[in-house]
């Protein structure tokens, strides 16, 4: 399960309009390893409790991954996309399948110089082992739905068709930083992780 960051980072606003808003804050999470529903639980419940006990209007997310569970990653995607804040999010490393949708939630979307993506269909999971045929079938439909709604957000946030976003899956793709901008999955590439959330060197890229 994720660390919650230790802080927040205050950075100085002052709106004439309402005085009482002296200043708005920014918050950092970070996701690394494996993507399950704790993963989910996690960031949703503690990102919550920011929003409704202080002046947040950005969060910053770290994000290296292999993967993991695409119902998880889903639920991230729609959350980190509902919130009425801005949504950066930094991959490093490698950004493997499930991780690519939660990637995909930010506004903007940004890849340490190094970092992979590799896109594939990914990987299902199902506690019922043994049941009945009707109950196998139930589970197959609800895996089918989730490929589905991954292949809408990947075409829909990269500007691609859905045919085109299906057969990379189907085959499995990978994608340097540099590649992944001009693929639209990344907005720009950077040379070094920031120190503050207000302090992210970017990179050209041709």
């Amino acid at each position: 399960m994720p660390q919650p960051p230790p802080q927040k980072q205050k950075n100085n606003f002052y709106d004439p309009g309402n005085p009482r808003v002296s200043f708005f804050m920014t918050i950092w999470y970070t996701i690394t390893g494996a993507i399950d529903q704790n993963t989910a639980n996690g960031l949703i419940t503690w990102v919550n409790s920011q929003l409704y006990s202080g002046n947040v209007s950005r969060l910053v997310v770290f994000l290296s991954s292999g993967g993991g569970d695409i119902d998880a990653a889903i639920r991230l995607y729609h959350y980190l996309k509902g919130i009425p804040i801005e949504v950066e999010i930094v991959g490093f490393s490698q950004i493997d399948s499930a991780a690519n949708t939660i990637f995909l939630a930010g506004t903007k979307r940004k890849a340490l110089q190094g970092c992979r993506f590799f896109l594939h269909e990914g990987t299902f999971y199902t506690n019922n082992t043994s049941a009945v045929l009707h109950v196998h079938e139930e589970t197959l439909t609800i895996f089918r739905e989730l490929l589905k709604r991954t292949i809408e957000i990947i075409a829909t946030e990269t500007s691609k068709s859905k045919e085109e976003i299906t057969k990379i899956l189907s085959e499995g793709k990978f994608y340097s930083a540099e590649e992944a901008v001009k693929f639209g999955l990344a907005t720009e590439v950077i040379s070094k992780l920031p120190m503050s959330p207000n302090v992210v060197p970017p990179q050209q890229t041709q």
